[in-house]
């Protein structure tokens, strides 16, 4: 049997009783946490008293988010504050903003009235009037960054208390100057001792009165309404709301559409709920699906269409505008062609009519092109084959050019007299048109003229229709005796 002597008197079981019931574990998490899904509550309770598994299974169906508050003491003042900035986001107006600092600013006169001169207090006061400016120049610039300023001010720690600190001032001074509306629910009815010891320390937890002072007093004038949902193990499948404050005008009359600001209470503690209509929803556009470019040009064979796929792949077809480091003779990086046997869906190619052949002009011609495109079957347009030739039959002796890899049949055609080529699709016909597959890996340059006879207006060039080529007549500029060859000179 233990020693009587040795057992704890009465006054220690006091005093050890007394440590028991105000130990406090230490808080931890952010002071006020990401929005998250109220399902997470529901997960909470999920072994929990039959009861409040019920309520908190039916929470999500009416309230879809929460954001949790460091519990710690200042939780509850620490939650009005923070959906009060954040339903000034919500209204998204740079002047509210300006409205309300003004109107802070005024309240200046209420501390005033019960003792508390503005050396006091606007250390506190500038805390959220800083914050007032920061998301006033955010929503001014659209920058999108108000939400992550207003939730980086909260979670620190000096800027966080401050505000709390003075909106406490703020609910004390309000039940002070408005007695009579609560020297019914103070027990002593000593209203200055009570908001001495229940609202201006330090590890005071806001209480009813400090809720409906901070409505009346911060939520209301600015056109908000407040309300507290306290889960309990009273009988019911929802929680029940345990303080409401409805939005109201100057004259006391309901503002339909008016920001509430949400708390959830459970017993010592505060968080912050949201239906799904108070979250502004970001809408994603799909990004729209850029429809193919046709380019129709004159002589594609059968029904085939070249398609750029990409808005790059129309601007690499256009003369001059090479893609970094390819140059003549080198691939194009991402020209593909699709095949379609439907050619009513594509933009309709006016066909050509050819012309009888004609003698060779000896002036220059006009600025017609001869188009020359085999179908490749766009499985088979990475692969390599080796480049085929097109033989065009002129006057003088047959020139072969390559042009395209696999071919069918050769195709012959005879020079003919100039033709007009009507080009369709959303590029108008220009004479510099490169001809398909211009600077592909297959094609070879049949040779470089002088700068001063590089034009398609001469027959020497081969982009004239009545390409011919220049060759060497040696009686033009030598001729030749019976000792050999030796230069002219004029007489």
């Amino acid at each position: 049997m233990a020693d009587p002597a040795a057992m704890p008197s009465d006054e220690e079981y006091a005093y050890l009783q007394k440590l028991s019931g105000e130990y406090q574990p230490e808080a931890t998490g952010p002071l006020v946490g990401e929005r998250q899904s109220s399902a997470t509550i529901t997960t909470q309770y999920a072994t929990a008293d039959p009861i409040y598994r019920v309520k908190t299974a039916a929470l999500p169906a009416k309230y879809a988010y929460f954001r949790t508050c460091r519990g710690d003491g200042h939780c509850g003042w620490r939650a009005i504050a923070f959906t009060y900035f954040e339903a000034l986001l919500r209204v998204g107006d740079v002047s509210k903003l300006e409205d309300e600092e003004a109107r802070l600013n005024s309240l200046g006169n209420l501390l005033d009235h019960i003792g508390y001169s503005r050396d006091l207090w606007i250390d506190f006061a500038e805390e959220a009037f800083e914050l007032l400016h920061k998301l006033a120049r955010s929503l001014r610039h659209m920058d999108g960054q108000a939400a992550d300023i207003l939730l980086q001010t909260f979670n620190d720690m000096n800027a966080s208390m401050a505000i709390i600190t003075y909106v406490k001032l703020l609910a004390s001074a309000w039940v002070q100057t408005h007695a009579d509306d609560f020297v019914h629910f103070i027990d002593n009815g000593d209203v200055r001792g009570y908001c001495a010891n229940n609202i201006e320390p330090t590890m005071c937890e806001a209480d009813n009165i400090g809720v409906a002072a901070l409505a009346e007093a911060l939520i209301k004038p600015a056109g908000f309404g407040l309300e507290v949902w306290y889960l309990d193990r009273s009988p019911g499948e929802e929680i029940n709301r345990s303080f409401h404050s409805e939005p109201t005008d100057h004259h006391h009359r309901p503002i339909p559409g008016a920001p509430m600001l949400r708390l959830l209470y459970r017993p010592g503690h505060y968080d912050i709920l949201y239906k799904a209509g108070d979250v502004p929803q970001v809408q994603h556009q799909p990004a729209l699906r850029q429809q193919p470019l046709h380019v129709a040009l004159a002589n594609y064979t059968d029904d085939f269409v070249p398609t750029a796929t990409s808005v790059a792949d129309v601007m690499n077809m256009i003369p001059g505008m090479y893609p970094t480091g390819v140059g003549l003779g080198q691939r194009w990086p991402s020209l593909s062609y699709d095949f379609s046997p439907s050619p009513a869906s594509h933009t309709q190619v006016t066909p050509i009519q050819p012309y009888a052949p004609a003698p060779t002009p000896v002036t220059p011609v006009s600025t017609a092109h001869l188009d020359f495109v085999t179908p490749i079957h766009p499985n088979n347009a990475s692969q390599y084959n080796p480049p085929s030739h097109h033989s065009i039959h002129l006057d003088q002796p047959p020139v072969t050019l390559p042009i395209h890899p696999p071919p069918p049949p050769p195709v012959s055609l005879e020079r003919s007299a100039p033709m007009t080529v009507e080009r369709g699709g959303p590029f108008r016909s220009s004479m510099y048109e490169l001809e398909p597959g211009f600077g592909s890996s297959m094609q070879v340059q049949p040779f470089q003229t002088s700068i001063f006879r590089n034009s398609h207006f001469n027959t020497a060039h081969f982009r004239n229709p009545d390409f011919m080529p220049e060759q060497w007549l040696p009686d033009g500029e030598y001729s030749t005796g019976n000792k050999g060859r030796h230069k002219s000179h004029s007489s």
